[in-house]
């Protein structure tokens, strides 16, 4: 299960932080832009669709694994500031 939510913090920091989807964070900044708010869908869509089960049903395994997601990715993306700088900036 840990490799489960390392995967999914790593998916978010991509979809927020890649050069790669640059022109897709175009569309809708305030979403795309923001760690915890990409990781909340990130984990509600793993969470929905069985990819991150927990057992207790697709609603609940969505809320639980949005939450989650959520708080791991601005918690991760906070130290790798941290540690490394902004990379938009430089």
């Amino acid at each position: 299960m840990v490799v489960t939510f390392v995967a999914l913090v790593g998916a978010t920091l991509i979809l927020v932080r890649g050069t790669i989807f640059e022109g897709l964070r175009k569309l809708y900044p305030p979403l795309l832009e923001c760690t915890q708010c990409t990781g909340t869908w990130v984990g509600l869509f793993a969470g929905a669709t069985g990819v991150a089960p927990l057992g207790h049903g697709p609603v609940l395994d969505a809320l639980l694994v949005g939450c989650a997601t959520s708080v791991l990715s601005l918690l991760t993306d906070a130290v790798l500031m941290k540690l490394l700088g902004d990379p938009g900036e430089g």
